[in-house]
């Protein structure tokens, strides 16, 4: 059996998951740094959400609920905006404040963090549209 295009979305969706919750502990616990943990944290959200959409599209869930896709979309949309505003913020702070880009506590790391939430938010978009516009088609196919 070949290895299916969604099923590597599931194991990438799965790492960003663990990887973005662990920044969430770690920059909370160790570091201290509360922005770099938030943008983490929502990271690691958007990723489990994209795992969410995966595993609905595998068992066929989708078919029946259109409208959670459209609201995943306007979801996305409402989070890569949020993620646009806060790294242009933190790389404003950053380069005011003139932080050292190595230091774990510097905001040049909650900007790496803002772009990949603002990457997971792009992502789980993408799928809903993708499986919204597959599953649009054969309910009009359906129809007749």
């Amino acid at each position: 059996m070949a290895i299916n295009r969604t099923y590597i979305s599931v194991a990438y969706a799965i790492f960003g998951m663990s990887v973005g919750l662990s920044a969430f502990v770690v920059w909370n616990v160790v570091y201290r740094q509360p922005w770099t943990a938030a943008m983490g944290g929502l990271s690691g959200v958007l990723a489990l959400w994209c795992l969410v959409t995966h595993i609905m599209y595998i068992q066929d869930f989708w078919r029946t609920w259109l409208k959670g896709l459209k609201f995943f979309i306007f979801i996305s949309g409402l989070f890569f905006l949020l993620a646009v505003v806060a790294f242009s913020v933190f790389l404003t702070l950053a380069i005011t404040r003139k932080d050292v880009p190595t230091d774990p506590t510097s905001f040049y790391l909650s900007c790496v963090w803002s772009f990949l939430t603002l990457k997971w938010a792009f992502l789980l978009g993408l799928y809903s549209h993708r499986y919204r516009q597959e599953f649009a088609d054969i309910s009009i196919l359906s129809d007749f």
